[in-house]
């Protein structure tokens, strides 16, 4: 009796979590680095030869991470790669690793697209307006997906002596990002001149075995114990 009741109260518990799953599915806003879970995975972006002014790529670039890769796309066709002091002089650390949404000419190339090969539980990067000015104000707007589903969008900005400003999200319930997309506008530059932008290396953390696999060994544990437990009684 005890262990179908037991079985009883988890296939409640797993059938009340899968009619729960689409209100509940979607991503929240991290704010900071320290909301990131730690031991998160970071991109190494490709090298700059010292002293150089920068690299161009043409988009879309792909970056390896371990066994996922980060597909780095702008909207222009172009990134430049710099580091903070070489190149670019911004807010970030020293020798910070950049990419830039700039073509050869200073002409913005963005918006920045970043697809993850492998969907993520969450990511985190800072970003900086290239154009900045201490009384003018930036402000981030980036919106992730999980695959052709987006899940929601976010903000993040204020005056430009505040930044670089931190992007994070991370998913909620079973939901996964596979893509974020990021803009940017200054109050500081014309139009033509918006989505012209530094990100630093991106953190993110890949799904570990989910909730649902570590019940489903369960039930198979009592599955088992209720056929051990009827045998003995046969016996």
């Amino acid at each position: 009796m005890f262990y179908r009741n037991v079985l009883a109260s988890l296939t409640l518990l797993l059938l009340g979590l899968a009619m729960a799953a689409p209100a509940r599915a979607g991503a929240i806003q991290l704010f900071s680095p320290a909301m990131l879970t730690p031991g998160a995975a970071t991109t190494d972006y490709p090298n700059v030869t010292p002293g150089f002014v920068g690299t161009i790529f043409n988009t879309p670039l792909v970056v390896p991470v371990g066994a996922t890769n980060l597909i780095f796309t702008a909207a222009g066709g172009q990134i430049i790669r710099f580091d903070q002091g070489v190149g670019f002089f911004g807010n970030f650390a020293p020798g910070t690793e950049l990419i830039v949404t700039e073509n050869g000419s200073g002409t913005a190339t963005g918006p920045l697209a970043i697809d993850f090969s492998t969907g993520v539980l969450e990511f985190g990067l800072s970003a900086e307006n290239v154009f900045t000015d201490a009384d003018a104000t930036s402000l981030f707007t980036f919106t992730v997906f999980n695959g052709a589903t987006q899940l929601a969008t976010f903000t993040n900005g204020g005056l430009d002596t505040l930044g670089p400003f931190f992007l994070g999200a991370r998913a909620t319930f079973d939901d996964r990002i596979t893509r974020v997309i990021i803009s940017a506008v200054s109050s500081s530059v014309a139009p033509g001149d918006q989505n012209n932008f530094a990100v630093g290396p991106v953190s993110f953390v890949v799904p570990e075995p989910t909730t649902m696999v570590l019940l489903g060994t369960g039930l198979a544990g009592i599955a088992a114990a209720r056929r051990r437990k009827r045998q003995s009684k046969a016996e």
